[in-house]
């Protein structure tokens, strides 16, 4: 009886903290918040939470800024998340999570094309950003990553990139993380036509990189910078025309020739590629073209940054389709790889 008695007391408790809308009154702003996400009633959660944008609680203003940028992200409204992230920012500009909401607005200038005011947000973080100060979010090193991927491969400024790597190289102790940084800094040197700066630098990941594939890859494009690039052509069509009618004969001494020196790539379709030398792959090919009757050698098709060719009926009885990658290299047009398909993975596409 007693039991009883005390349900229902609990049960006319809950009842009365219900209010009109079907909130339970008891709960803070941003629980009542969160509980109204999860019911889908968006506009209501935001009614909540808009006036604790003015909250000098920092957790506070944290924890309701945090929700309503993603709001209204999921929505669409960039220019609203932004406002949101810069409340915070105007009220505690040195904490580090003032700093990643920063990197946050800098993310969606990119999403939008605004490279240049990316680069610029992100330049100003790197500057202002103590390197004393706490980093729980690991900022110092992500926001040096994004100016020199933007340096490098948008604008192009090889460089200013190369000096943003060389201080990435300070932040890092991991083997691997250096050879990284310091495969990119070769690269760079090679956009600039300075193949001694970049061979040396190719030399360090062979000597300080634990992990074999980097290092192999540096042996790789060391190859690449030493050879005599014969097998390069001055439009991708000639290349294309060349590699189809080497494939179509069967020679492959003559499709040897053709094939980039150095770092070749090897993949199947979604999948990442392996990076190793032509000879590699010599011994498959040769085995399946000498199976071969009607090779069907497409046109060149775009994707991504490279081009490929096409080649269907490839009698590989699991993959019947060979892609041909070419693309545009430091000395010219170049075939630098393969990848295999078949016509099921074709259609996941």
């Amino acid at each position: 009886m007693k039991s009883k008695f005390v349900s229902l007391v609990i049960l006319l408790c809950f009842i009365l903290l219900i209010g009109n809308n079907g909130i339970v009154l008891s709960l803070e702003p941003l629980d009542q918040a969160r509980w109204l996400l999860e019911k889908g009633e968006v506009d209501k959660a935001l009614a909540l939470l808009e006036p604790l944008l003015d909250s000098f609680s920092e957790e506070e203003l944290f924890q309701a800024v945090e929700i309503i940028y993603q709001i209204y992200l999921e929505k669409g409204e960039n220019d609203r998340a932004i406002q949101a992230l810069e409340k915070y920012v105007d009220r505690f500009p040195d904490t580090p999570s003032s700093y990643l909401f920063r990197y946050w607005i800098a993310k969606i200038e990119e999403d939008r094309g605004n490279f240049d005011k990316s680069l610029e947000l992100l330049y100003q973080i790197a500057n202002s950003y103590s390197l004393d100060a706490e980093d729980p979010y690991d900022l110092k090193i992500i926001v040096r990553e994004d100016i020199a991927y933007y340096l490098q491969y948008h604008s192009k400024n090889y460089l200013e990139a190369i000096k943003v790597y060389q201080d990435l190289l300070s932040f890092y102790s991991d083997a691997g993380e250096r050879a990284k940084v310091m495969m990119e800094i070769a690269s760079c040197y090679e956009k600039l036509g300075k193949i001694e700066e970049a061979i040396s630098y190719y030399h360090r990941v062979i000597k300080e990189a634990y992990d074999y594939s980097y290092g192999r890859w540096a042996e790789l494009r060391i190859v690449y910078l030493q050879s005599e690039p014969t097998w390069v052509e001055a439009s991708p069509e000639v290349l294309a025309q060349k590699l189809g009618e080497a494939f179509q004969s069967r020679d492959i001494e003559k499709i040897e020739t053709l094939a980039k020196k150095g770092d070749f790539l090897m993949g199947v379709m979604f999948s990442e590629f392996d990076i190793d030398e032509f000879s590699r792959v010599k011994d498959y090919l040769s085995t399946y073209l000498s199976l071969s009757t009607t090779l069907q050698v497409g046109k060149l098709e775009k994707r991504n940054d490279d081009l490929v060719l096409k080649i269907d009926n490839w009698p590989d009885p699991d993959y019947n389709i060979l892609y041909l990658l070419i693309g545009e290299g430091l000395y010219g047009w170049e075939w630098k790889g393969v990848f295999l398909s078949n016509t099921e993975l074709e259609a996941l596409q």
